[in-house]
């Protein structure tokens, strides 16, 4: 069978990596407690490819995508629904007056309830049930809905639609990415945000940014090819500084990536090199350092 990419449909892709079954599954449940085994199906194995005319990584088989069940399992977590997130601030300044907003993937509703509170008129969509009731109780405006449920209600409806952390997940981004454009309205605002698969994130052993949690890794270069795909015009793409919670992490992929390098010094030295170069992240330099997340703007040309 001839593997294609989820954007292109075209076989024009490279493998990159390969993961077993049992392996991730073990991982799972060492690290998070969680069986994934019915999400990964009987597939031994599962693979990374990229695309080489999106640069879009995607795993395959495409059928591996988690359950709404390890979705209200993660919910366990306090990290996992962040009430703050830094591209929160970023779309509230990309936000117009008047407009008509659809948030997809809203969780328990954070930025909807913080959108509402500069005034826009705006409501949210999740499959996550329990996630649904707990904003409908905190009064907001959020529908255990799909997008195509919403296509059903008719199309053209929205001035801006967001979706943050929500892409990498889904296992055909291009039928999410079609229906989207089918909802907003001419000229619309599509903001995004995902997890930038050029960050300190690619040399690291990450269960949540593999199967059946994430099933694709973005890039800006992948968002620009978009345009000669799809009628979206990328306007604007934008860093997260490396968040504090995420410097331990950053360090030490530094390190191992300068394994070669360090090795050749005292170990005294390459300790203090190293505690100093956290202790600089921790006062300030993080903020001039890219984190994990990447947004854009892309707007709807027709």
């Amino acid at each position: 069978m001839v593997v294609k990419s989820p954007l292109t449909n075209c076989g024009n892709v490279t493998l990159l990596n390969k993961f077993s079954r049992e392996k991730i599954i073990s991982d799972w449940q060492d690290f998070f407690q969680i069986d994934v085994s019915a999400d990964l199906k009987a597939y031994p194995a599962f693979q990374l490819y990229r695309c080489n005319i999106t640069d879009l990584r995607f795993f395959y088989p495409l059928d591996i995508f988690g359950s709404a069940q390890l979705y209200e399992n993660l919910m366990k977590f306090e990290w996992y629904y962040m009430a703050e997130k830094w591209e929160y601030q970023v779309a509230l300044q990309d936000l117009q007056e008047n407009s008509r907003i659809l948030e997809i993937g809203c969780g328990h509703g954070h930025f909807v309830r913080q959108a509402e509170n500069k005034g826009f008129q705006i409501g949210g969509i999740d499959s996550n049930q329990k996630a649904v009731l707990n904003a409908q109780k905190n009064g907001l405006n959020i529908r255990q809905l799909s997008v195509p449920d919403i296509l059903v209600e008719g199309k053209s409806q929205y001035d801006c639609l967001c979706a943050f952390q929500v892409l990498e997940h889904l296992p055909n981004p291009l039928k999410f990415l079609t229906d989207c454009i089918d909802l907003l309205k001419s000229n619309g605002l599509l903001l995004l945000s995902v997890p930038n698969a050029n960050s300190f994130l690619k040399y690291q052993y990450n269960l949540l940014d593999m199967p059946p949690h994430h099933m694709t890794q973005w890039s800006v270069k992948s968002f620009r090819a978009l345009e000669k795909l799809l009628p979206l015009k990328l306007e604007a793409a934008r860093y997260e500084p490396l968040a504090d919670y995420h410097i331990t992490g950053y360090v030490q992929t530094k390190e191992n990536r300068l394994k070669g390098v360090l090795s050749r010094l005292p170990n005294s030295l390459t300790g203090l090199i190293i505690n100093n170069y956290e202790k600089a992240l921790r006062r300030g330099l993080n903020r001039y350092t890219r984190g994990q997340s990447l947004y854009v703007k892309l707007r709807k040309q027709k």
